[in-house]
């Protein structure tokens, strides 16, 4: 178990590595290549995520596109810098709060279609601690030591939003963990007391002995829309390239329902550019919806707004995205 997570975290640091040295970094040429697929650059992705599927199917390459991976993101940075930067083209993981957070601090990003969402069998995050841990609910987690991604805010949000709910106050000690499998890997070893845990790697997680679910993000919200996750673009690419970002929604249209009904298809994939196990993996249940469906945002928003994010009326969900280009 821990040399899978030791080398899923070396294939990490390599991928850091060449995206900060071995990429070329110039701004898109706005044209095809000489294949005739257009390029769209990513941040490579270190989860189960429906782009690498699509890819993987063809559903890009049949709208004329490719993508490129031009390495994970560094610790404090984020997909929306590194578009600003013309570093990358489309954003393609995280959820409302952060194209808001985006949008607030300057930076013209739009989601055009979504991702995942919550599901109470195929659920966004899951809480685990240790079988022996006197840990029996969130409600015990005051004053614990808490391993959290850096994909803020479902992981701390969703629990900062539940303490406020129940009335619960206190220190929690936030450790941050960016790297894939970090999380689980130092509940297993003791160095925390809880740990947040997205697919693929909460299935992992499970499998090992004295590892146990506390609760997960459906038992705190009890919603598919406070799940949901959005893909996107600048304003800039949208008005340059509309075409392109139409075919970019009708690949992603495709492939999420298709994940839905071939799960195990959709593991051997992700397995494969992970370097894992198909049977160790957990998965996302993803939106059939082509439409991002602004009730969603609109959950995403009070969350963000009860726990302080921004002030409530600083931006309106009707900002952050467009159904235009969703396929008709």
């Amino acid at each position: 178990m821990i040399r899978r997570f030791a080398f899923v975290l070396l294939i990490s640091v390599l991928l850091i590595i060449s995206a900060g040295c071995g990429n070329d970094n110039s701004a898109a040429s706005g044209k095809p290549d000489s294949d005739g697929l257009f390029p769209i650059r990513v941040a490579t992705q270190t989860g189960f995520n429906e782009i690498t599927i699509a890819d993987e199917l063809g559903y890009f390459k049949e709208e004329g596109i490719k993508i490129e991976d031009t390495g994970v993101l560094g610790k404090g940075v984020t997909e929306y810098q590194l578009i600003a930067q013309g570093i990358n083209d489309a954003f393609i993981s995280g959820h409302p709060p952060n194209v808001a957070q985006a949008r607030l601090a300057g930076l013209k990003m739009l989601a055009v279609a979504p991702g995942m969402v919550d599901n109470k069998d195929f659920p966004h995050v899951r809480y685990l601690v240790q079988d022996s841990s006197p840990i029996h609910s969130l409600n015990d987690i005051i004053g614990k030591k808490v391993a959290i991604s850096n994909v803020a805010p479902c992981t701390d949000g969703y629990l900062k939003y539940y303490l406020s709910q129940q009335h619960l106050s206190g220190d929690i000690n936030w450790t941050t963990l960016p790297s894939p499998g970090q999380q689980e890997q130092s509940l297993e070893q003791g160095l925390v007391d809880v740990t947040t845990s997205h697919p693929p790697f909460a299935g992992i997680a499970l499998k090992q002995k004295g590892i146990r679910q506390i609760a997960t993000s459906w038992d705190i919200l009890h919603s598919p829309g406070a799940g949901l996750s959005v893909r996107g673009f600048s304003e800039d690419f949208i008005k340059q390239h509309p075409d392109v970002v139409k075919g970019f929604t009708r690949a992603l249209a495709k492939v999420r329902p298709w994940i839905n009904s071939h799960q195990e298809e959709a593991k051997r994939i992700v397995a494969k550019q992970l370097k894992l196990e198909p049977e160790d993996l957990s998965v996302f249940w993803y939106d059939e919806d082509k439409d991002i469906n602004q009730d969603y945002i609109k959950q995403w928003f009070d969350i963000s707004e009860q726990i302080g994010l921004w002030k409530k009326g600083d931006i309106q969900p009707a900002d952050i995205f467009t159904n235009e280009y969703a396929p008709q």
